[in-house]
């Protein structure tokens, strides 16, 4: 297949198309520490490829385990961009500042992939290109990470929350301007979450307190789960990953934040995650440039194609609330 034109990709029905490279994965699992406890590499394969490829690492929200995500990763590795979905040792029980630990560490960590003898990506990472990716809480931690490294190159927080049953500390929180942050966030949240993420009090208070360079995109009738994959991304995708006894599990773990004292919240319970991927790469999807803008955020800050610009400063059709700051023109339409 020929090189796909980075300029040819619009936002629009089918702008999360898979992109012109196959695909591999790569179990990552001797890569986990104390702070991630599982991992898997997507990387593209095939000719027309740079010597050397970016990278994002990314988690997901409460309660799921590390295939959540997993419609993102070949999505990203199609285009160029390696990829790798992780995992967290208390679902149930993390804060976005376990997550932002979990997403730094795996992302340092995947590095050393450059060096490894026998890693699918030996000698084909450009190491310093880093960017995270997270939802729910780990869109929180995201943010988190973004404000913790300066190195990233960007951040991507789906529907993120900003962890306010967490303990004070481990909670998303802004600095003043003196310690802002220069880490580029892309925020993509729905309208009608009215879950754990409402965007009036989650995703846009958080862009108007970040002093990076920033967009948001609040998808029209979009709910807690609408950026689970480039597509989109729904409830029972999440959930059919979970066990038996999932909702028991869910309902112990809430009942225990609300009553227990803080350093009781980590005590495991039986039961499954939401793993469940949803919101695959399509030719042709109705919320594709959910996907569209995700995958262009990446290639302007980690793959410098400058010719992006242009194309994340319109407002896609499935935006009921949109927003930038630092990315291009003035003249872009705001919320």
């Amino acid at each position: 297949m020929p090189a796909q034109d980075p300029s040819a990709f619009k936002f629009g029905p089918s702008s999360c198309a898979l992109g012109p490279h196959a695909t591999g994965t790569q179990s990552a699992k001797h890569l986990c520490n104390a702070n991630f406890s599982s991992a898997t590499i997507y990387y593209p394969t095939g000719d027309g490829l740079p010597p050397l490829l970016p990278s994002v690492v990314i988690v997901g929200g409460w309660g799921c385990g590390e295939h959540a995500m997993a419609a993102w990763g070949p999505f990203y590795a199609s285009h160029g961009i390696v990829a790798m979905t992780i995992g967290t040792p208390t679902p149930w029980h993390d804060s976005p500042a376990a997550r932002c630990r979990a997403l730094l560490d795996a992302s340092v960590a995947l590095q050393s992939e450059h060096e490894r003898e026998g890693s699918a990506v030996q000698g084909r990472l450009a190491v310093e290109r880093r960017a995270v990716q997270g939802y729910s809480l780990g869109g929180g931690g995201a943010q988190m990470a973004g404000l913790s490294d300066q190195t990233l190159k960007c951040v991507i927080a789906l529907c993120p929350n900003e962890g306010e049953l967490s303990p004070t500390a481990e909670r998303l929180s802004f600095p003043t301007e003196q310690r802002a942050s220069s880490v580029p966030v892309l925020i993509i949240c729905g309208e009608k979450d009215s879950w754990d993420a409402n965007p009036k009090t989650q995703a846009w208070p958080q862009y108007h307190q970040t002093t990076a360079t920033k967009l948001i995109v609040e998808v029209t009738g979009g709910d807690h789960y609408v950026a689970n994959g480039p597509s989109g991304g729904n409830q029972h995708g999440l959930e059919a990953g979970a066990g038996v006894d999932m909702f028991c599990n869910f309902m112990s773990s809430f009942a225990c934040q609300l009553c227990c004292p803080p350093a009781h919240w980590c005590v495991p319970f039986s039961g499954g995650t939401l793993d469940g991927p949803s919101g695959h790469a399509a030719d042709h999807a109705p919320r594709g440039a959910i996907g569209g803008m995700a995958l262009a955020w990446l290639r302007l800050f980690l793959l410098g194609q400058e010719s992006v610009r242009s194309q994340l400063v319109i407002r896609p059709d499935i935006a009921s609330g949109f927003e930038c700051s630092g990315v291009e023109a003035p003249q872009a339409m705001h919320r």
